[in-house]
């Protein structure tokens, strides 16, 4: 059982994406922040994702699709959606420099970057990322990129055994309300770091209007954002991987939650 502490009224657990022996190997890699940079760039070239998002083979998608992925990082998640997933366009939103150059390294026409963060109004917040000093070189881990500093050290103290080195940053991050979309949207994919009611709220008339499925990063505000969508006729689920089925949530939350209607299951 992942080890677990409770923050802001949610229950925080290890970031572990996987199971069996996959989930073995990512709980080695998480121990070190200089194995878990090398693991993360070895993903990158590899079709691998987070074991529950294979729930979204199980989706009934008529045509070809359109999705948003908030959060876009590297690319995993969209190289993973192109790669299992009839595809038409894929709009990427990611605020990090870093990562939107290697965003823009993917040579596919059915990406769209946008290299900022959105939100439910125009602002600037505060983040804070892990820096991992290796001798004269910085390493940020981005993917551990949160709004509240407290949360992100609780978070490190339940992932990483060698945490020397490793040292706090902080930066101004600036949110842009989205913009009207040309594309009908069949499918979104949330992982902002406890920031995803602000995603939600940004995204809801594009969620009222197209009725997309959503795979949502379970965070603090989990409880909200299933208040918005509820009034939308979605039902919160979790996919077995053991079952290759999507159950009903009731008390206890994945890591991830998927948002879902009747017509995705037809």
């Amino acid at each position: 059982m992942s080890k677990q502490k409770k923050s802001n009224g949610f229950i925080m657990s290890k970031s572990s994406t996987n199971s069996g022996l996959l989930n073995f190997f990512e709980k080695i890699i998480r121990s070190h922040p200089l194995l878990y940079v090398f693991a993360r760039y070895f993903v990158r070239h590899t079709n691998i994702f987070e074991e529950d998002a294979s729930g979204v083979k199980f989706i009934n998608f008529k045509d070809s699709i359109n999705i948003i992925d908030v959060g876009a990082s590297d690319g995993i998640a969209s190289k993973f959606f192109l790669n299992n997933l009839n595809i038409n366009k894929a709009i990427c939103f990611e605020p990090n420099n870093f990562y939107i150059k290697i965003l823009r390294k993917i040579k596919n026409n059915k990406l769209i970057i946008k290299p900022y963060a959105i939100g439910h109004k125009k602002d600037i917040k505060e983040i804070y990322f892990p820096r991992y000093k290796f001798f004269n070189i910085n390493l940020d881990l981005i993917p551990y990129t949160y709004y509240n500093k407290l949360t992100l050290i609780k978070q490190l103290g339940l992932d990483f055994k060698f945490k020397k080195n490793i040292q706090i940053v902080k930066e101004k991050l600036k949110i842009n309300k989205i913009k009207k979309l040309k594309y009908r949207i069949d499918l979104i994919k949330i992982d902002v770091n406890d920031n995803g009611l602000s995603v939600v709220k940004c995204l809801e008339k594009i969620i009222k209007k197209d009725q997309p499925a959503l795979l949502i990063e379970t965070d603090s505000d989990i409880k909200k954002i299933i208040k918005i969508l509820k009034k939308y006729r979605y039902e919160k689920y979790a996919f077995s991987n053991k079952k290759n089925k999507f159950e009903k949530i009731y008390n206890n939350f994945p890591l991830n939650t998927y948002f879902l209607k009747e017509k995705h299951f037809d």
